[in-house]
């Protein structure tokens, strides 16, 4: 580009420094959109899709078939690839019989909450045969993926991959490959949450066990194309709903370089663990010859239910660099992976300062209702009846914003000022894991520590950062994040169960700053008879019984296994 034409463009950058200061936009965000706009060009792409979201049925490799939730007729749903600086735009008609959204899981969305997706959070959703336009300028690369907030669609199958490259690619490889990791169950979700609420536990924990799709595929079937001597790039994703994999190549090494959209600096692993929301890249650098075919091995598991036949669930396919050339396997009775405190991302970011501290004590049981559910500090989250987001606008202006009780207490509202750097301390008292996200940052993971032996391990100097985090049962972590973001985001477990069980909460951040809402989102409010504003003050929230709470310690007769989770044997 001539200099004479970066002059404009950097009279746009001192614009948006001070847009950056006037509404509370990200200024290193808006910083690297200007830097991208003088070495790529004044503009990105308009990355647009048309999705009509309807019932398919899909066959199980003949096991058996049931309805799926997809797109224009197919299912599994493909990926959209874009690049840094593009805004993807995807108008979707909703052609079910019940409200439907679309998260782009990991994104940002900094001046653009209205398109984050979160059922009756940020949006109504998008009535029955109604449709709704997201668009998103697209201001972070990496490795994401799109699914349904609203009720149990996204374990139905509304869900993909979203890639977003980065001209400027800090790592060096040939070629790039794809793989979605998700779990597939035979029953709907509606009748597997039936079981979950129950407050029996033995009907509760009757084991419901899922099948693997990799790569879109029947696991088993997936076959990954090596050229010798080629270094490819793995973005894995686990866009399932109640299982983690565990990714692994024969004879091979894996350098990992990517979690969650954050670049780190590589590190060797045999294997890597991807939780339920959680993605990760790595590099592969193929052998010199293609004498051998290697096995890959994506296992699914979980430590919420006791299946010794099924737990885990062993799927493999083929590293093919000849058709018909002898398979290489290997078996390794111990998973191993790498830590997350292990982990330093590229740009070392320091250890934030906290200002604003919260405690956040996760328990399970069974509450007035006579239902199980999940909660947080013994508030089990439950949809307001007017969205969060157009409560927190609404409230502004009449100077109440600030005050959680507006939000109603089924939201375990926390409203946050601009700026602030808020400590999470996050304690899992339920004897399994829960892979916990948050809208619209990443958090520094500071300390893990586990409640029986009271050992515990410090972050490095530069902490990693991720959007979702794996704690174990009887475990506690130290996260932070800077409230740079205004709008309302939720924090909760991923495993959708858990989060229709109550394991959610919101943070509402600087309210004032919000931007205005898109008449579309407002239209659709109507269209269903939801208010699009005022207080959701309530007062028939469920209560719990405390002495029915689950204990962090498994039911007689359970081996406590979680440890794999996190790649290191804890005992205690």
């Amino acid at each position: 580009m001539p200099r004479w034409q970066a002059i404009p463009i950097l009279y746009v950058s001192l614009l948006y420094f001070s847009i950056a200061d006037m509404f509370g936009i990200r200024a290193d965000v808006l910083c690297y959109a200007a830097a991208m706009m003088l070495q790529f060009g004044a503009g990105g792409m308009e990355i647009e899709h048309f999705w009509t979201i309807e019932p398919v049925e899909y066959t199980m490799e003949g096991l058996f078939t049931r309805t799926a939730i997809g797109v224009n007729g197919q299912w599994p749903i493909p990926g959209i690839e874009a690049t840094i600086g593009d805004t993807l735009v995807i108008h979707a008609t909703n052609k079910l019989n019940e409200p439907t959204t679309l998260h782009s899981h990991g994104l940002f969305q900094n001046g653009t909450v209205f398109y984050d997706g979160a059922y009756m959070v940020s949006e109504c959703g998008i009535a029955p045969n109604s449709s709704f336009t997201y668009r998103i300028p697209l201001q972070q690369a990496g490795t994401y993926w799109i699914h349904s907030h609203s009720k149990q669609q996204s374990t139905d199958g509304l869900r993909t991959s979203l890639v977003i490259r980065d001209p400027r690619e800090q790592y060096e490889f040939d070629e790039e490959i794809i793989l979605t990791l998700q779990d597939w169950f035979r029953q709907p979700a509606r009748e597997m949450l039936k079981q979950f609420r129950s407050p029996d536990p033995r009907v509760r924990f009757t084991p419901a066990v899922p099948y693997g799709i990799i790569g879109g595929e029947c696991a088993n079937r997936k076959r990954l194309l090596f050229k010798p001597n080629r270094t490819y790039r793995l973005r894995l994703i686990n866009i399932g709903s109640s299982f983690d994999f565990h990714f692994s190549i024969a004879n091979h090494v894996l350098r990992l370089i990517e979690v969650d959209g954050v670049l780190v600096r590589e590190r060797l692993t045999h294997g890597v663990t991807i939780g339920v929301g959680q993605r990760a890249s790595v590099l592969v650098t193929a052998m010199n010859s293609t004498d051998y075919n290697y096995e890959f091995r994506a296992d699914m598991y979980t430590d919420l239910l006791q299946m010794p036949r099924y737990n885990p669930l062993n799927y493999t396919g083929v590293v093919q660099y000849s058709e018909g050339a002898p398979l290489k396997s290997d078996s390794c009775e111990r998973w191993l992976c790498i830590n997350d405190l292990d982990l330093e991302p590229l740009d070392d970011e320091p250890v934030l300062e906290p200002t604003t501290f919260i405690s956040l004590d996760a328990y399970s049981g069974v509450f007035s209702d006579q239902t199980f559910r999940h909660s947080f500090n013994n508030h089990s989250y439950a949809p307001p009846k007017i969205p969060t987001a157009l409560t927190a606008l609404s409230m502004a202006a009449q100077e109440r914003a600030y005050d959680p009780a507006v939000y109603g207490p089924q939201t375990n509202a926390y409203v946050l000022r601009h700026m602030d750097v808020v400590q999470i301390t996050l304690t899992n008292h339920d004897y399994y894991s829960h892979p916990f996200h948050l809208h619209g940052h990443t958090f520094q993971i500071i300390e893990i520590g586990s409640l029986r032996s009271r050992q515990s391990k410090l972050s490095m100097s530069s902490p990693v950062r991720r959007d979702t985090f794996v704690l174990k049962g009887g475990h506690y972590a130290i996260l932070r994040f800077r409230a740079d973001n205004p709008g309302v985001w939720l924090f909760h477990c991923h495993i959708n169960w858990h989060i229709d069980l109550g394991l959610a909460m919101t943070f509402i951040e600087a309210p004032e700053l919000m931007p205005k809402v898109p008449e579309m989102l407002r239209e659709n409010c109507i269209a269903q008879g939801i208010p699009t504003g005022g207080s959701s003050e309530q007062d028939n929230e469920p209560t719990p019984y405390t002495d029915q709470f689950e204990s962090y310690d498994p039911p007689s007769g359970w081996k406590l296994v979680s440890y794999i989770l996190n790649g290191n044997y804890d005992s205690s």
